[in-house]
């Protein structure tokens, strides 16, 4: 049978398609499969009574659980690379090492990938074919790496320093989320101050100044006429700020307006410096990871270059990767 569904994709955006299956369960099965969440799905050419409507209602907030379920999947991947570090080295094979992590997993999306990741390999599919399956969730370095320990015979070692990568980037991210929570709750205060007294305050000492008649000066009246405006109209600044979104969207989405927002990041007053750091952060750490286990230098630069996330950086890394291949050193290249 030929069934038409509605899913999500890993961003969050909605994808009409159809797929054959016996029943619309083995449909369902084979769309998730795809790395897609079903939101609704119905036999084709069949008319979508009250009753299906009510299971599409139900599956989409099963899918919209999924996904959030799926986001929370990925901050699995430390433990699970710190458990299969320990078992692998323990001189576990890899099958039972899987077996063992799996019912310990808390989180059902992430649970749901490595039951799926050990039925693969027992097809045949080595280790890191079986991951590359859900690159949604392991990162291209981080299956490139499980690739080399497969070739080079020491997947507990690789897999212990993966698990070493990703506690440094779960503490980063936390002491980032440190610095910035203080100076973003006191911009957020600041501005619900702000919008109080335009709102409130200052409404009530303009009627002062309008009985007595007074010439005010300019500053004043810029106060008293945004004060009016927000209280007028309030409703334009969501729209603002949703216009904003919808323009930021849609201009990244083109190779151009990317190129655009990644310059602009780079040179954001205040926040350009940490911006910054960022991505050295991110490029240091991974080509160091790459070249501790003998990956080959160019396709170092290959895999650290779709990581970096800036096209402009991007553009340096393959600049670079071009003057190392023309005999230039590491330094010479990156300069």
């Amino acid at each position: 049978m030929i069934y038409v569904y509605k899913a999500l994709n890993n961003k969050g955006e909605e994808i009409t398609d159809t797929v054959d299956a016996a029943n619309e369960s083995a449909a369902r099965q084979k769309i998730r499969k795809s790395g897609l969440y079903p939101v609704k799905i119905s036999e084709q050419g069949k008319t979508v009574h009250t009753g299906s409507r009510l299971a599409g209602i139900k599956n989409y907030a099963e899918s919209i659980n999924e996904f959030i379920s799926r986001s929370g999947a990925r901050k699995q991947v430390g433990l699970f690379s710190r458990q299969m570090a320990t078992l692998l080295r323990a001189g576990m094979p890899l099958l039972t090492s899987l077996n063992d992590i799996i019912e310990q997993i808390d989180n059902r999306t992430f649970k749901n990938i490595i039951i799926d990741v050990r039925e693969k390999i027992e097809e045949g599919l080595s280790f890191s074919n079986a991951l590359s399956r859900h690159s949604d969730i392991f990162s291209e370095i981080y299956i490139n790496m499980i690739r080399v320990g497969e070739n080079l015979g020491s997947l507990d070692e690789v897999v212990a320093r993966l698990a070493d990568m990703e506690q440094k980037k779960v503490f980063l991210l936390s002491r980032i989320r440190a610095a910035l929570w203080y100076p973003v709750f006191m911009l957020t205060f600041s501005m619900l101050i702000l919008v109080f007294l335009l709102v409130k305050i200052i409404p009530t000492i303009s009627a002062i100044f309008v009985e007595q008649n007074r010439e005010l000066p300019l500053p004043t009246k810029i106060v008293l006429g945004l004060s009016n405006f927000l209280t007028d109209f309030w409703i334009l600044i969501p729209l603002f700020f949703l216009l904003l979104w919808y323009l930021y969207k849609r201009a990244s989405a083109t190779p151009e307006g990317r190129r655009k927002i990644d310059e602009y990041k780079m040179k954001l007053p205040l926040a350009s410096r940490l911006y910054n750091k960022l991505i050295v952060y991110r490029f240091t750490m991974n080509l160091g990871m790459l070249m501790t286990n003998r990956v080959d230098l160019l396709k170092c630069f290959e895999i650290v270059k779709k990581i970096v996330n800036n096209c402009i950086i991007e553009e340096k890394i393959e600049r670079a990767a071009k003057n190392i291949q023309e005999g230039s050193s590491i330094a010479q290249a990156l300069k």
